[in-house]
């Protein structure tokens, strides 16, 4: 009798923790087992994600003379995590930008001057103004006082590319396609964008 309610007792026990693990997998390390399930599947889908690269080669002028701009971004994807563990995907990105007039001409980190948003960057205020097309891709207009000098741009939020679900790794927005500052003295315009996407 008393072997007969220790097994009882012991099944009993066992039940109990079962049950305890699927409340506990129901609730609280469910939802987040799910949203690991969730992460993991959008990462899954990114396998077919492909690097790309973006030339955009800008007209300028300065001061009544005229050169070129060539702004080259290099994007490269790779996944935090593995297997069903992945749950993010990160999207580098390399810019250069170099100056050209008979020669090239390395600008460092110039290219921070063809964004509106990134470190560094000026404060710029989008304007109400009717927003166009530009080489094909929708534009805004946004305007900013530096040194003295109200500049105005045409930019894109289009470019520079980033597949859908990936998180960039830098804060470059907003791809200025076209600038001009209030006394006329400088102006760039892009003239030709490739996209290479895989």
């Amino acid at each position: 009798m008393i072997r007969g309610s220790y097994k009882s007792v012991v099944w009993l026990g066992i039940f109990a923790i079962v049950a305890m693990i699927g409340f506990t997998m129901m609730t609280g390390y469910g939802d987040g087992h799910v949203a690991i399930k969730q992460e993991s599947a959008i990462a899954k889908n990114t396998m077919s994600y492909n690097d790309s690269q973006m030339d955009v080669i800008y007209e300028r002028m300065m001061n009544g003379k005229q050169d070129w701009l060539h702004l080259t971004v290099d994007t490269t994807y790779h996944k935090v995590g593995k297997g069903d563990y992945t749950y993010k995907v990160l999207c580098n990105r390399e810019f250069s930008l170099r100056a050209y007039d008979s020669e090239y001409e390395d600008w460092g980190n110039g290219y921070k001057h063809c964004f509106i948003e990134g470190e560094g960057v000026k404060e710029w205020r989008v304007t109400s103004e009717q927003a166009k097309s530009f080489l094909g891709y929708e534009t805004r207009v946004a305007e900013c006082w530096s040194n003295e000098n109200r500049w105005q741009v045409q930019y894109t939020e289009m470019l520079p590319h980033i597949e859908q679900g990936a998180t960039p790794t830098d804060s470059y927005r907003g791809l200025i396609l076209e600038a001009t500052d209030q006394g006329g003295e400088y102006q760039i315009k892009a003239k030709y964008i490739n996209l290479n996407i895989g």
